[in-house]
This record gives C-alpha cells, sequence and structure tokens, in this order.
C-alpha cells in the first residue's frame, strides 16, 4: 500500500551548494513543526560537480525519515528533475523551492489554508522578496511573443519604460487578500497533490525556463484557479543570469523556451507553423542521432568481445 505524505517539499539543485543547506533548513523546520510524521524533503541533484552530493549525503544520515536525497547522473534539466522528484514521495501537497528560497515554518499554514479553501485551486504562490527585502516582481501575465522580442532586444530596464507593451510584469497594487492570477515565477510554489495525480507536474518538453508559465496555463486551461497569497513571503536570493549579456547560454535556453511555448497552445500556433515545424524536425533529428550513436555503440562492443 503506497504512504500518501501529508506534505513534500520538491528542490531540484544543480551546483547550488552556496545556498542548498539552508534551503533544506527551512523545509525541515517546517517538517519538524507541522508535519513531523507527514512530512517529506526531496532534493533531486542534476549531476552536480560542486558539494552538492555531499549535503545530500549528509542530510539523508541526520534525517532518513523525512529526507530524500536523489543523485541524478546527468542534468535532466528542471521539469524533469522536479518530476523525479514528486514520483519519489506521493503527497498531498507539494511545495517547490528552488535552492536559493529560505522561508519560516508560517508560510506554508498560510499557503496550504488558502490551497485547501476551495476544490478548484491548483497552485498558491507567495510573495517573493530580495536579500534587500525589495519586493521580486513575480506576479505575471501570460506572456505575448511582442513583450518578449523587446525584451530581449531593448533590455529589461528599458522595456519597463514602455507600459502599453508592459504585459509580462503585473501592475496591480499590492492586494491585502489571496487573489487570483494568470501565474507566477517557480522559485517557490504550492501545486495541489490531487492536480498533480490528474495532470502532472512541468511539461518536460522545457529543459529550463517557462516551465512554470506552462504549469499555471495549463491549470487555467483544466478548469483550476493559480492564487497568490500577500500574507507569505519567502527570501529568494535571485541571481540574474540570462540576461546579463546578450550571446549567453541561458539567455539562449530563454529564447527556446518562449519558442516552445508559443508552439504548445492552440492560441498561439497558427502564427508559429513555421516554429513548430523546425521544433518537431529539431526532435527528429535528435532521436535520429540518438540512434545512431546507440547502433554504433553496440557495433563497437560486439568488436571489442569478438576480439
Amino acid at each position: 500500500m503506497t504512504v500518501i505524505n501529508e506534505l513534500s517539499f520538491i528542490i531540484v539543485s544543480w551546483n547550488s551548494s552556496q545556498t542548498l543547506r539552508g534551503s533544506i533548513e527551512s523545509c525541515l523546520s517546517t517538517i519538524q513543526k507541522y508535519y513531523p510524521h507527514t512530512g517529506k524533503i526531496v532534493v533531486y541533484d542534476n549531476a552536480s560537480v560542486d558539494n552538492c552530493p555531499q549535503i545530500l549525503d549528509e542530510f539523508s544520515r541526520k534525517y532518513p525519515k523525512n529526507f530524500i536525497g536523489i543523485k541524478g547522473q546527468q542534468n535532466l534539466g528542471f521539469a524533469k528533475g522536479n518530476n523525479k522528484a514528486v514520483e519519489a514521495s506521493p503527497s498531498k501537497i507539494y511545495v517547490l523551492v528552488n535552492p536559493d528560497v529560505t522561508f519560516k515554518p508560517e508560510v506554508i499554514t498560510q499557503l496550504a489554508g488558502t490551497l485547501n479553501s476551495a476544490k478548484d485551486i491548483a497552485i498558491v504562490c507567495p510573495q517573493l522578496v530580495y536579500l534587500d527585502r525589495s519586493v521580486q516582481p513575480s506576479i505575471r501575465r501570460f506572456p505575448t511573443f511582442t513583450y518578449l522580442f523587446l525584451k530581449q532586444l531593448l533590455g529589461e530596464t528599458l522595456q519597463s519604460i514602455l507600459h502599453p507593451f508592459d504585459y509580462y510584469y503585473s501592475q496591480m497594487p499590492r492586494p491585502q487578500k489571496p487573489v487570483e492570477i494568470n501565474w507566477a515565477i517557480g522559485a517557490f510554489m504550492m501545486v495541489s497533490g490531487e492536480y498533480i495525480a490528474k495532470y502532472g507536474l512541468f511539461d518536460e518538453r522545457f529543459f529550463l525556463y517557462f516551465e512554470d508559465v506552462s504549469l499555471c496555463l495549463d491549470a487555467w486551461q483544466n478548469g483550476y484557479r493559480v492564487l497568490f497569497q500577500p500574507k507569505a513571503s519567502a527570501l529568494h536570493l535571485y541571481q540574474r543570469s540570462s540576461t546579463s549579456s546578450f550571446f549567453n547560454y541561458l539567455r539562449v535556453v530563454h529564447i527556446i523556451s518562449a519558442l516552445k511555448f508559443f508552439a504548445k497552445y492552440n492560441h498561439y500556433q497558427k502564427r508559429w507553423k513555421l516554429v513548430i515545424w523546425l521544433l518537431n524536425i529539431n526532435a527528429k533529428i535528435k532521436n535520429y542521432f540518438r540512434l545512431l550513436i546507440a547502433v554504433l555503440t553496440q557495433r563497437l562492443q560486439k568488436k571489442d568481445f569478438i576480439c
């Protein structure tokens, strides 16, 4: 019989040893206070080369009943890493936590109260704040191609001046009670286990970026709601890296994920037939080369065996 936990914290790490310990300790404090027998922490490490594996070993030894550390053999990406971690701990509630986020235990009870207040709520997100306690603009509208294009071309600082095109960041004043939102960044979000059991968590087509946008849009399309709880807040030690230079690996990954996002949904697809075709061709080429490598490897192994 499968044991269903009351709550599981899910963390995906990749060379995150400088902040990972603090994030795990925040989760652990919450479990010890509210879920000592029904809570789990699952950390999936995407083949880190720093001290993340050692941190997983340490917490696994100290807290074997509440901590699960999974060491991946390769970097599967953020979406797939989260999905692997979720599979390891069936739960009524999941809390997705970035390895650079810390919070107080009371935040979880506030979010859980909102999540459990109605059956059609799939996701609840808190307010994220930076180290200097300024508010991170984490509540966002679903993106448009125009905005993303201008942001990449002009830079986010200049883009923020162009108010008519500012569809991405929410312009509403800070609410005093839970409100419906399009989506919020996935650095810290609580997700219904019932929803995940029905529809899954992240779309694994997204290696990094836009998996959180897609999750929230899917929830809305499946008849569920996404809420923002302003009374709950978490500290996000966020470092902007994807926009630090024009020709940057993470910027390229961000653009690729954006194209995949626009190609996924029907109301974008009419304008994105060429992109969809290119993405499909890219997937077929990747599968062809994987098959070719597998065949060549088998032949080389047979040759070595005969010799």
